[in-house]
């Protein structure tokens, strides 16, 4: 028994010498593939922009680092005349927002509003190097690690 798609081909091939046309099989195959294609370049995408966004984090999270040493050679406790880094998290934000130490301030980029500072310690009793402080991504769940 020949179906109506295949009789009309047959006839299609008859009548010109070659086939045209596709038939649904191969139509769906083509279609098939070109979708996992297109998944695949999807996902390689967005896996490259989550490492981009993780590399931009780190460097803003070093950039703010090597400023916080410059801060420190500039800035003396008025009392004590010892180096200081800012105290808690208000004198942070006034640090990231100083144009001395940065052109604009840096900002995740996962934070799509710009609302969020990035978050500091530092506790001058416990650890007053370096290494006591601990700067993290402001954006809740973002994977970003803290330097």
């Amino acid at each position: 028994m020949v179906t109506a798609s295949r009789k009309r081909k047959t006839e299609a091939i008859a009548a010109t010498g070659s086939e045209s046309g596709w038939t649904l099989p191969e139509l769906l195959g083509v279609i098939l593939l070109a979708a996992v294609v297109l998944l695949i370049a999807t996902l390689s995408v967005y896996r490259g922009k989550a490492a981009a966004d993780e590399l931009a984090c780190q460097d803003n999270v070093g950039a703010i680092h090597s400023a916080l040493n410059i801060y420190w050679t500039k800035n003396r406790d008025a009392v004590t005349q010892e180096r200081t880094y800012p105290a808690d998290q208000a004198a942070f934000e006034q640090f990231l927002q100083d144009p001395a130490y940065f052109l604009e301030e840096p900002r995740c980029p996962l934070d799509d509003e710009g609302a969020y500072h990035y978050q500091y310690s530092y506790d001058a009793a416990t650890d007053p190097s370096p290494e006591g402080i601990a700067i993290t991504c402001p954006v809740p769940d973002s994977g970003h690690s803290s330097l």
